[in-house]
């Protein structure tokens, strides 16, 4: 059975002896066999402590190798991944975690003190796992349990119509969302990200957008573990920081949202010597035209922009290099094996999919592809509302132009209907 876990076992058995992951500044530069190893005794050590298939696992952690070795780890026995925004409160955390009956907590000292605060208020915990030096005596210390545990292959059943993570929406109204995917929605998100960035094993990837989030996890991390490809894991998100590790690691590929690059791009002195760099992602926002020539002028790379969500992997489009200097603002193209459709409004009632706008008029935008999520977790409602005939709803306004570019505007909320489902601010 093929799954996320058999992904990262195939990719070490291919390039066994290529750099996995990377921590500048730690001791942790380890092999595609070896992360491989610690993925195993991480997984067997949850099994010994009586995780099951379907058990929710959730991490509360910054950009580190924990974090990502959870998820592999969860992949390969059925567990549940679900990465926490480790910047949330404690009543944020506890909410989120009793919302999908989470059974495993792991975290390390920067969240120590939430965590204690919202350790009453939890209610499925039965295990956790501490990052550190010396842990609660309520928690397993992690490395403790690594060095106990075996490194043999898991031989749990897990297939690719398994849930693989259940991952929150920060959401623009209400409580936040528990977004399900299978292993297969990611696998095949996957392979559209290597095709548009044109990955290989030879490259090396920069993460300094958050891991906890499906942008920098699902769009660069995983294709890169996919195709063994480097990971250059950094926390620290100042600009010297990462332009020191953009250089030094001598990385080829890098994502970022628009206001950390025009952030970065303000603190280079001029052309930076960076001649590995090839490729530079953005999405979250569009990209001041400026900011894209800039990185073209200053680090001599392409720059791609990909518009998603987390419902759907997240990304559905993407603006290529040729286009962006062509032709700057759009949200591009649907990716391989997606379809964007702009259709009409229908009030209070979920737009229909055979509605569709001509081009140059606005409507909802909505999508569907290989990517898209099974459902919220226990919302049964909100869910068919949002798959709708088979779509996604995005419940983003947009358009697309004459050359079939996708124009991304205004929320649905926001706008205003008019008759014959036109929108108008």
């Amino acid at each position: 059975m093929y799954n996320l876990g058999t992904v990262l076992k195939r990719t070490s058995e291919r390039h066994p002896h290529r750099p996995a992951l990377i921590v500048p500044g730690s001791k942790i530069h380890c092999t595609y066999l070896e992360w491989n190893s610690h993925v195993n005794k991480l997984a067997n050590s949850l099994l010994r402590l009586g995780v099951t298939k379907g058990d929710r696992v959730s991490t509360f952690l910054p950009n580190s190798a924990e974090i990502v070795t959870v998820l592999f780890a969860t992949a390969k026995i059925g567990a549940v991944f679900n990465p926490v925004n480790c910047n949330l409160s404690s009543a944020e955390l506890a909410f989120i975690l009793n919302d999908i009956e989470s059974r495993v907590l792991v975290y390390g000292e920067p969240e120590k003190k939430r965590v204690e605060r919202a350790y009453a208020k939890i209610k499925n915990i039965n295990c956790y796992l501490y990052v550190g030096e010396k842990s609660p005596e309520y928690a397993y210390l992690y490395s403790t349990l690594l060095e106990k545990s075996s490194d043999e292959e898991p031989s749990n059943q897990v297939s690719e119509n398994d849930w693989y993570s259940i991952m929150h929406t920060s959401g623009t109204t209400g409580k936040p969302k528990g977004v399900i995917h299978w292993h297969r929605d990611i696998m095949d998100h996957s392979m559209c990200m290597i095709s548009s960035q044109g990955l290989t094993h030879r490259d090396k990837g920069l993460s300094v957008a958050p891991l906890y989030h499906s942008a920098e996890l699902h769009c660069f991390f995983i294709p890169r573990v996919h195709t063994g490809a480097a990971n250059i894991i950094l926390d620290n998100q100042d600009s010297r920081s990462i332009l020191q590790a953009l250089s030094n690691e001598k990385i080829t590929v890098f994502f970022a949202d628009p206001t950390k690059l025009k952030t970065v791009l303000q603190d280079v002195p001029g052309p930076y010597q960076l001649p590995r760099l090839r490729l530079v992602a953005h999405g979250g926002a569009p990209l001041e035209q400026e900011v894209a020539l800039n990185c073209r002028e200053y680090f001599n790379a392409d720059v791609i922009d990909y518009y998603g969500m987390t419902e759907m992997g997240p990304a559905i489009s993407a603006l290529g290099p040729g286009e962006q200097q062509r032709n700057p603002g759009p949200a591009g193209k649907a990716i391989l094996n997606h379809a964007i459709w702009i259709v009409e409004l229908n009030g209070d009632l979920p737009s229909e999919p055979d509605n569709t706008v001509k081009p140059g008029c606005k409507g909802e935008i909505i999508v569907r592809g290989t990517g898209m999520m099974q459902g919220y977790y226990n919302r049964p409602e909100i869910t068919a509302r949002a798959l709708y005939g088979g779509w996604y709803h995005t419940g983003d306004i947009g358009s697309f132009d004459q050359e079939g570019h996708l124009w991304v505007f205004d929320r649905v909320d926001d706008a205003i209907i008019t008759p014959p489902g036109k929108t108008c601010r």
